[in-house]
């Protein structure tokens, strides 16, 4: 895929959140773990170094208690810079003031292996963080069919059950991360099932 500026590899920047444009051939989507409240000072470091950068966050105004009033970038997802790259190209990545590590996939077919993000998976959170104005949360693991959670809060809290249903999320509409449904099976009779945020979910490891 070709950018704006004629780059291969990275999707060009769906909102003003990018903080950085370029890109080098056969770059893709990784994700570096960097220091606390560092988000945006990596992105700028590693911008000085021509890299694409993206931090996924979101204006909004802040209050504090003797009445001041702020718009401020709130960081929807902590300790994370999204990195567009080569291969190759991380270890110089790693070396930049602020960056720890990057995330790493334990779960993929070919053992671990650094994660990489799907450009079109990339274009949607920038779309959705751009196009909105309501809250945007993060749920950190992705809820499935099947997946056995806590409730965390709420009514409910303490319950354990299953997930019956679990949909994704439609292109700029915040409000679908409250689009989930908790099974409870009584075997000899059926199931009861009720609606519920993700955000009150926690999976149960197994």
């Amino acid at each position: 895929m070709a950018d704006m500026n004629g780059h291969m590899g990275c999707g060009a920047p769906g909102s003003a959140d990018v903080d950085v444009a370029g890109g080098v051939p056969g770059a893709c989507w990784f994700v570096a773990v960097v220091s606390h409240n560092g988000e945006h000072a990596v992105a700028r470091r590693l911008g000085e170094r021509g890299y694409v950068t993206y931090v996924a966050s979101q204006r909004e105004m802040r209050v504090w208690r003797d009445g001041r009033r702020k718009e401020v970038d709130r960081v929807v997802i902590p300790s994370t810079v999204f990195v567009c790259c080569a291969e190759h190209e991380r270890r110089d990545v790693v070396k930049v003031q602020g960056v720890s590590r990057f995330l790493m996939n334990r779960a993929g077919a070919g053992g671990v292996c650094p994660a990489v993000v799907p450009d079109v998976q990339m274009d949607r959170l920038r779309f959705m963080l751009g196009a909105t104005d309501r809250r945007v949360e993060f749920v950190e693991r992705p809820l499935r069919a099947g997946m056995q959670v806590r409730v965390v809060r709420g009514s409910l809290r303490g319950l354990v059950g299953e997930v019956v249903y679990a949909a994704e999320p439609e292109v700029g509409v915040a409000d679908d991360v409250s689009s989930a449904r908790l099974l409870i099976r009584l075997d000899i009779l059926g199931c009861a099932t009720v609606k519920i945020s993700p955000l009150d979910l926690q999976p149960i490891d197994v």
